[in-house]
């Protein structure tokens, strides 16, 4: 009882952020650059009054869009469509014979209720059926009027945030997967293994019941994300310089592909690493596959014995550029994923400079995943 109490309590004081000054600088500018146009723009086109009564709610909006751009209520349909609607309520009340209490009460009762059923929630919205409601200088006289520079202000917003959010890497309107992804994994299979799939969360979703600030789709994401993390803590601190082979085979882009497939035969390989000579590095990659493909048949009876290569033929045009690389510091995690889900046969590990320096196949990472795991069975 007493830890709970601790914990009601605790929530009455601010919780951590999960972002940084980068992000509030961000949000502050994006705020600022849209909102000094509405109002200058809106002074001229309707007037001090007008403008001044319907800005406030235009400001809150801003800050959603720039600030929360992944929430639900700051998606396009939300704004523009939860603003009409909205301002339409409270002008229709406002006219009528109502008190003006009544009159306020009532609409924003009515456009909670009406924005949540045409799924455009939206804040300020709400607000602004009680300035419609409420009315005013400019504000009565505009009557159904007011929707105009609402309209205005709504669509500029959208646009500003359209423009700013994406420039700015906050991908804007949010993507949206369609209703059917639901039964299917929330990540590709194979990709990532995640344990649960989008029906899952829908129906998580149903069960909270309460209205979630973050789209299901970026909710998916953070559960992704969580468990990658996850993952990540349970499988230690391996990386790729831990398991890589440092015995190294490669060739240079120049030579004749005959050596490349003596040189795979002989050390028994299924990939080999194109490399500059001079400066080590990694610029291709050349594989079994690729060899076999460019076998040609001799000019006497077809026999598997008898096949032979294009002589002119060079590593180089039958290489694979550029070359998927990791470095010495990637974690297991991302070698699984490349080399397990991607099917890859093998994985050069290169430095700073892009010089190789290791390659892992498949072979290693089962070693270090079987290693990983007798150290833990060890602690």
């Amino acid at each position: 009882m007493q830890e709970r109490l601790k914990d009601w309590l605790r929530s009455f004081f601010p919780a951590p952020l999960s972002v940084g000054p980068k992000e509030w600088g961000r949000a502050v500018i994006g705020v600022g650059l849209v909102v000094l146009p509405m109002v200058s723009i809106g002074l001229w086109l309707f007037g001090g009054p007008v403008t001044l009564h319907i800005v406030a709610p235009a400001g809150a909006s801003a800050v959603i869009l720039f600030s929360a751009s992944s929430s639900p209520f700051a998606q396009p349909w939300s704004v523009l469509g939860g603003n009409i609607i909205a301002t339409t309520i409270g002008v229709a009340l406002g006219l009528s014979a109502l008190p003006t209490v009544a009159a306020a009460v009532l609409a924003v009762c009515l456009a909670i209720g009406c924005l949540f059923l045409l799924r455009c929630m939206h804040p300020p919205s709400c607000a602004l059926a009680m300035v419609a409601a409420i009315g005013g200088p400019g504000i009565s006289e505009l009557g159904y009027g007011l929707l105009v520079p609402v309209g205005f202000n709504s669509l500029l917003l959208i646009a500003a945030a359209l423009v700013y959010n994406n420039l700015t890497h906050h991908p804007y309107p949010k993507p949206r997967t369609s209703s059917s992804d639901a039964e299917r994994p929330s990540v590709p299979l194979g990709e990532a293994r995640m344990s649960f799939t989008g029906n899952d969360v829908d129906r998580a979703l149903e069960d909270f019941g309460e209205i979630v600030d973050i789209t299901r789709d970026d909710l998916v994401e953070l559960i992704k994300r969580t468990e990658t993390h996850a993952i990540r803590r349970s499988m230690g601190r391996v990386t790729a310089g831990d398991i890589m082979c440092r015995e190294l085979h490669w060739i240079g882009p120049g030579a004749r592909i005959r050596k490349a497939w003596q040189t795979i035969r002989q050390h028994r390989l299924h990939s080999l690493a194109v490399v500059e000579p001079d400066s080590r590095e990694l610029v291709g990659i050349i594989t079994l596959t690729d060899l076999l493909q460019h076998f040609e048949p001799s000019p006497s009876r077809l026999n598997v014995r008898r096949l032979t290569f294009n002589r002119e033929a060079r590593v180089e045009r039958l290489m694979s550029a550029p070359v998927v690389s990791v470095q010495e510091g990637a974690h297991l995690t991302d070698l699984v994923h490349l080399l397990a889900d991607r099917g890859m046969s093998c994985l050069p590990v290169v430095d700073a400079e892009q010089r190789l320096v290791g390659m892992i196949t498949q072979s290693d990472l089962v070693a270090g995943l079987y290693q990983n795991w007798m150290k833990r069975l060890g602690e």
